[in-house]
């Protein structure tokens, strides 16, 4: 009967945190509770719940304290303030539900776990590192290597702040199970300045030949040794010219899919949990937060209008097909940046990437004498613009 109480208890939990959490956090409050189901024990599932909720929570008071932030402020329903009911009777009866509350959850350990993990979901905030969870982290990458688990090095790989030490981690699981080399992928994007990149990318390549992103760490690693060679290049080069990053720059963009294999991580992940009990939400989807390489949407957008301005080129010197193939591989390429987009960040770029190329495209169309084709791709161009501004209401 407990049991039964303590699972509905962090159910309801979890999902009146989703309910008062901002818009961009509920995919990741519906997330956690999906996973919810997958923790063993009533006790496990009650304190993962909290974590969870006290993390939501946080970003609902951010929304509120700093409107400027993505995400609404939370809006009254009608419940709470619904009737005229003494504000010194709420605050008493509030106070005693709380007390009683804590007195019955502080007899449990799990229950101060729990709390250890809740107030850890404010270390983003405030910028301090979570050493407790690194601590823990390590002890699992320690036993991981005792039993030579592979699944457990990439879960401690992907999330240990030391770069040194999620790079060995890596390179070790590799070694164990060589079909897990997409683990290299995951540490590259969180570490572009590892020197183990240059030998990590070629492995990428031929593991993964139609995977845009290989190619994007290899054009980020370029960029990153660009800059710090800083005076050293003529004032005159601008920076991205160098033939490496543009072969690695065309070979992302003729690439038909950009996976950054964080499914499979979170696929990794849940047997890793069991495994180890390592119930700590707020540090397991740290793992999972997607993004490209930081480097990805400024070289696809240089990248783009070069290709641009070379089709542009083209068709003064009539080469209207040729011109045309080269605008329809930049709207190609942001379809797959799109489609594949998790965040909005990737979104704005994929949508960017076809709205600049479908106004080349009408350009071409009506000075070729296809009026029709012309509206079409002029049509198709506005409409990506505006939900374009629809993802970034602020921006122009």
């Amino acid at each position: 009967m407990l049991e039964t109480h303590l699972r509905q208890a962090a159910t309801v939990l979890m999902e009146s945190a989703i309910r008062i959490a901002p818009p961009d956090s509920r995919e990741w409050g519906q997330a956690m509770r999906g996973e919810l189901s997958y923790v063993e024990g009533p006790w496990a599932a009650l304190m993962w719940a909290l974590g969870g909720a006290s993390v939501m929570a946080k970003h609902a008071l951010i929304s509120l304290l700093i409107p400027g932030r993505r995400g609404h402020a939370i809006t009254p329903d009608g419940g709470l303030f619904a009737k005229n009911v003494s504000l010194r009777k709420a605050v008493l009866v509030t106070a005693a539900g709380f007390i009683l509350a804590s007195l019955l959850f502080f007899a449990a350990p799990p229950f101060r776990q729990a709390l250890r993990i809740s107030l850890a979901a404010w270390n983003e905030l405030f910028h301090v590192t979570p050493q407790s969870a690194q601590s823990r982290l390590r002890t699992l990458a320690k036993r991981a290597e005792a039993r030579h688990d592979p699944e457990g090095l990439i879960f401690a790989a992907a999330r240990l702040s030391d770069a040194a030490e999620s790079a060995r981690l890596a390179k070790e699981a590799v070694q164990l199970n060589p079909n897990l080399v997409w683990i290299f992928a995951v540490v590259a994007v969180r570490y572009p300045e590892l020197a183990e990149i240059r030998d990590w990318v070629p492995k990428l390549e031929c593991w993964d030949p139609k995977n845009a992103l290989p190619y994007f760490i290899s054009a980020e690693s370029i960029d990153i040794a660009d800059v710090d060679k800083g005076p050293k290049l003529p004032f005159w080069q601008p920076r991205g010219i160098d033939p490496a990053w543009r072969e690695a720059m065309a070979a992302a963009f003729a690439s038909p899919k950009l996976d950054d294999y964080l499914d499979r991580l979170k696929e990794l992940d849940r047997s890793v949990v069991r495994r180890y009990g390592f119930n700590d939400p707020y540090e397991l989807l740290s793992g999972e937060e997607r993004d490209l390489p930081s480097y990805a949407f400024s070289d696809s957008q240089r990248f783009a209008e070069s290709i641009l301005q070379s089709g542009q080129d083209l068709e003064a010197k009539r080469n209207r097909s040729g011109a045309v193939e080269k605008y329809w591989s930049v709207a190609r390429f942001g379809q797959v940046i799109d489609s594949h987009g998790h965040t909005d960040s990737e979104h704005l770029l994929g949508l960017s990437l076809q709205t600049a190329a479908y106004w080349q495209l009408g350009s071409a169309s009506l000075k070729g004498g296809n009026a029709n084709e012309a509206a079409l791709f002029a049509y198709l161009a506005a409409t990506f613009e505006q939900s374009m501004k629809s993802l970034c209401p602020g921006g122009t």
